[in-house]
């Protein structure tokens, strides 16, 4: 049995300023090379908790030939350029093409890409992969917890299986699981057949921890609906919410062996449990970069983690906002420990060399959203090639990470604040060890985003506190200009009515 896998993986911010051209996908922070072919993703994901880690497992459980084709990854980020997507995929789509026959299909995918043309870009790759293998080669599709589901993602597949966890801690075991469901499609054990329920709804960023309230009762009632008789997977997308997209929200799936109507009874069912805790999911309260300051000096023991909701890296910022850090040397504070990307101070560190001593503005440089620049003075203390590997759970199960040329400045204001090249997220605290910085060791630290940075960082922290600040994912939804969302839509429309409540 020859199963072929293949995907396009990118989260797309429509509101940030960072267009991603193909030579975005060239690097990655998530991984060192961006676009993968063949053994190099077994090389690279083979061992890892990601999706293609999964796959791999399954292939050695049940028996199956996976051939890994290609894998493009980079950091969240704005929309896609059309030559960047019809390169990659069209490379995709001739290795398919060329290496069959096959007895089934997995595509990678996020679930909330955007391109110049294709608004559904994830619902574009399975329409083509689709008309490529024709309409009986089993095709499923894995997605991150936060895809803004379609109808065509729906239609064009025979499953959908997304992440259940935020932090997505359950990747590699998803992909077993789905993997293990194809084999069932391909063998003739199953009659698929799905329903999409979406909900007028949004769920903020500030409420998508699955291991917190409310969330954990919409994750109760997917697994609940998953015991219904006659169904074979459920899922929620809890959705991007910053892609402007018609499909902007949460969405419920269901699978069932042979029965549209099973399957319909499910999705409503998960569905109805969200829409009566949408007051609760929709908000977006939280501390301003001032109250938070003070509320970390004002707690007694460290380390304090200050998650920057505004600049969540993860979700497509720019990882130089500044006014956390404003706030931190305006009250004074000494122990702290951050992260900024900034290739100009970067080099200026580089040029300057360890041991030296140097006033520089950093931050607030890649577009307005996120603050104006900050002067400070500080001693060079390392400089590094910025590639660490963490092999502890990680968001998403990546595990090989570069954050570019990477310099660690030690302000004479006390703050250490670690410049880096690339927008890799938070999400790791190999990224201060492989630079010789204990990050128990701090009061604060300040980590961009609201839930990835939380398992590599929760362990150790005494407090979290998520800051409500500004930026291109701010928490304040009503703050950014939709144009192609769905209306109405609830937080954005408080009268918005669900037809089947």
């Amino acid at each position: 049995m020859r199963i072929a896998a293949f995907g396009i993986h990118h989260e797309t911010n429509t509101f940030s300023t960072f267009q991603v051209d193909l030579q975005a996908f060239q690097s990655s922070g998530l991984q060192r090379e961006g676009i993968l072919r063949g053994d190099q993703i077994r090389a690279l994901h083979g061992d890892t908790d990601t999706c293609f880690g999964g796959y791999f497992e399954a292939a050695g459980k049940y028996g199956f030939q996976l051939v890994p084709l290609l894998f493009a990854a980079t950091d969240p980020a704005g929309t896609i350029s059309s030559e960047a997507f019809e390169s990659i995929l069209g490379e995709a789509l001739q290795m398919l093409a060329d290496r069959g026959p096959w007895d089934g299909v997995i595509l990678n995918q996020m679930g909330a890409a955007v391109t110049e043309e294709f608004p559904d870009m994830d619902g574009e790759v399975a329409r083509r992969t689709r008309a490529l293998i024709g309409p009986d080669i089993p095709l499923i599709m894995t997605l991150d917890l936060h895809a803004n589901v379609s109808q065509q993602m729906a239609d064009e597949t025979d499953a959908l299986f997304i992440y259940r966890t935020n932090p997505h801690l359950d990747a590699r075991q998803l992909a077993v699981k789905a993997c293990k469901i194809l084999i069932q499609i391909i063998n003739g054990e199953i009659t698929p057949v799905s329903a999409l329920e979406m909900p007028p709804m949004v769920i903020g960023i500030m409420k998508q921890d699955t291991s917190e309230e409310p969330m954990t009762q919409v994750i109760e009632a997917v697994v609940e609906a998953q015991d219904f008789p006659g169904i074979i997977d459920t899922s929620t997308g809890q959705g991007y919410p910053w892609s402007d997209v018609h499909e902007c929200g949460t969405a419920f799936y269901a699978l069932a062996d042979g029965n549209p109507e099973t399957a319909r009874a499910a999705a409503r069912f998960m569905a109805q449990r969200a829409w009566s805790l949408r007051h609760v999911l929709g908000a977006d309260e939280g501390p301003t970069a001032a109250e938070a300051v003070a509320e970390a000096l004002a707690t007694p023991e460290g380390p304090v983690l200050l998650l920057d909701a505004g600049d969540n890296i993860g979700a497509g910022s720019a990882g130089d906002s500044t006014f956390i850090l404003h706030e931190i040397l305006k009250q004074g504070a000494t122990s702290c420990l951050m992260t900024i990307r900034d290739t100009d101070a970067v080099a200026q560190g580089v040029t300057a060399g360890i041991d030296a001593e140097i006033t520089l503005e950093v931050g607030g440089k890649q577009d307005s959203l996120h603050g104006t620049p900050i002067e400070v003075t500080g001693k060079v203390v390392t400089i590094s090639d910025g590639k660490f590997e963490d092999p502890e759970p990680v968001h998403a199960g990546w595990r090989y990470f570069d954050g570019g040329i990477t310099v660690v400045l030690q302000t004479t204001a006390g703050p250490t604040i670690v410049l880096v090249s690339t927008r890799v997220g938070n999400m790791s605290r190999q990224q201060y060890y492989s630079v010789g910085l204990d990050p128990e060791e701090f009061h604060i630290i300040v980590a961009r985003g609201v839930v990835s940075p939380r398992p590599a960082f929760q362990p150790i922290s005494k407090k979290m506190i998520v800051v409500n600040t500004a930026g291109a994912t701010s928490a304040a939804l009503s703050s950014f200009n939709y144009k192609r969302r769905r209306r109405p839509l609830y937080p954005f429309e408080p009268d918005a009515v669900y037809a089947h409540a």
